[in-house]
């Protein structure tokens, strides 16, 4: 389903296009540099982090139709040998430390134990002086009894903003960039999201799936509707680990808000 419902969407979250390329464009990479993706989907963010650095790089993610998605559009973007594809689950046992010049987890800091423990575990694979890309859900307001239910969910699963910017400090890591979805954005993104769900229930009726996928999208989307856009927000943030720090001594930079 998750595959189905994002479709086209260079991004399977909120954040626009835009916005990636705009970060992208910004990073301290060389061809020499190193990349690290986790639950990378259909890799977009490590295509256009190659194409534009000329660097190596490595997707980790356990779908493998999006995995195959991503074999395809490397081999007609990238040089061979550049991107490499593991469909498998996360183990940091099968990476080094201080080895990557970027590392990034957007949206699926679930794969490695959650927010805190994924910040830790990701933080520790980046060269000092590198940068960690996170992607992450966090709480707008205090969320509905109902909303959370609806959830299976607990109001300590997520943080607030301001919570994953104290986080990041208090790992020692600089907060370089943040953008936070607008409301616009979301909408655009559900909007797309459920129409792609909805398209490929009517051109497949008979799939065995369909009517439960049907039901899904649509209690997901009166949810949202009714809780969900006020409640539930989504951040980019673009963390350094400083060449010098003492642990739990991160200074801010940048356009952090």
């Amino acid at each position: 389903m998750t595959v189905i419902g994002h479709g086209t969407m260079a991004y399977w979250n909120p954040v626009p296009a835009a916005v990636f390329d705009d970060w992208v464009a910004a990073l301290p990479l060389t061809p020499a540099s190193r990349a690290l993706d986790v639950g990378c989907g259909r890799a977009e963010l490590l295509l256009r982090i190659v194409e534009r650095y000329d660097c190596r790089a490595v997707g980790v993610d356990v779908l493998a139709p999006a995995l195959a998605e991503a074999r395809r559009e490397a081999a007609r973007r990238l040089r061979a040998g550049l991107l490499e594809l593991r469909n498998q689950r996360f183990d940091p046992e099968c990476f080094d430390r201080e080895s990557f010049d970027l590392v990034g987890c957007v949206g699926s800091s679930h794969a490695i134990g959650g927010q805190e423990q994924a910040l830790r575990t990701l933080a520790a694979f980046v060269r000092p002086g590198g940068t960690l890309l996170i992607g992450e859900g966090y709480w707008r307001c205090e969320p509905a009894r109902e909303y959370l239910a609806f959830l299976e969910s607990d109001a300590g699963e997520l943080r607030t903003h301001e919570g994953h910017l104290a986080l990041a400090r208090d790992g020692g890591l600089q907060v370089l960039r943040t953008h936070r979805a607008t409301e616009a954005e979301w909408s655009a993104y559900e909007d797309t999201y459920a129409f792609n769900i909805g398209s490929f229930v009517d051109a497949n009726p008979r799939a065995p799936d369909a009517g439960a996928m049907r039901d899904r999208i649509q209690a997901w989307r009166e949810a949202h509707l009714r809780w969900g856009r006020h409640t539930l927000g989504f951040g980019l943030y673009l963390l350094r680990r400083p060449k010098l720090s003492a642990p739990g001594h991160g200074t801010a930079a940048g356009s952090a808000a």
